[in-house]
């Protein structure tokens, strides 16, 4: 697990003294043991949760288990994760395979972003159709029925309404605007406090 782990320490040993914040981004298999090796070193941690079938998951070369339980070890550890799911028509787009996912998600923690974006064909996986934005939209509906507090519809800038901003889960206070990758505004830098209503947000805001 983790096979990178120590190259990338001995590159985080050198960026984290010159001021840089430094994350992982892991398809989730982790131990204890790595987790706890990393963990001085970064400040957040990305997990792809490829969906929530066990059976389609071993395709991948996966185990669900194993990723569930990484997600779990990452948020023990105090590290702020996020967590991203790519939709493939006909492979983890069922509605009640997301609504376990995201129930999954929230079980850990409703603060754990979830972030999910649309398939396109390309290179050894031409085979499924492009993700529709209407897709990604009722994904994102379930999180937020899940009680997930950030969710986030990604890669179709512009049609996927209003799921690329982040809102005050206490009050719906528009704290940061997005369009694709550009933040068009933003609150909370600094302070990680709702401006309207003072409830703190989750996050890494300074």
């Amino acid at each position: 697990p983790l096979i990178t782990a120590e190259w990338a320490v001995s590159v985080f040993q050198h960026a984290k003294p010159a001021g840089f914040l430094c994350a992982f981004v892991s398809n989730g298999n982790a131990t204890p043991e790595a987790l706890d090796f990393l963990k001085p070193w970064i400040a957040a941690y990305k997990i792809d949760l490829k969906g929530f079938n066990a059976k389609n998951y071993r395709t991948l070369g996966g185990t669900l288990e194993h990723v569930c339980n990484g997600i779990r070890l990452v948020h023990e550890r105090g590290l702020w994760l996020e967590i991203v799911t790519l939709l493939v028509p006909g492979f983890n787009d069922d509605g009640a395979e997301l609504s376990d996912l995201a129930q999954f998600i929230a079980s850990v923690s409703r603060d754990i972003p979830w972030h999910v974006t649309a398939f396109h064909p390309d290179y050894k996986m031409t085979d499924a159709r492009s993700t529709p934005a209407s897709t990604l939209l009722r994904a994102a509906e379930i999180g937020q029925e899940a009680g997930l507090h950030f969710v986030y519809a990604g890669n179709l800038p512009g049609s996927v309404k209003n799921y690329e901003n982040t809102y005050c889960p206490t009050c719906n206070t528009v704290l940061v605007e997005r369009y694709a990758y550009r933040i068009l505004r933003e609150v909370l830098t600094g302070r990680g406090v709702c401006p309207q209503c003072g409830t703190p947000i989750a996050g890494i805001w300074t």
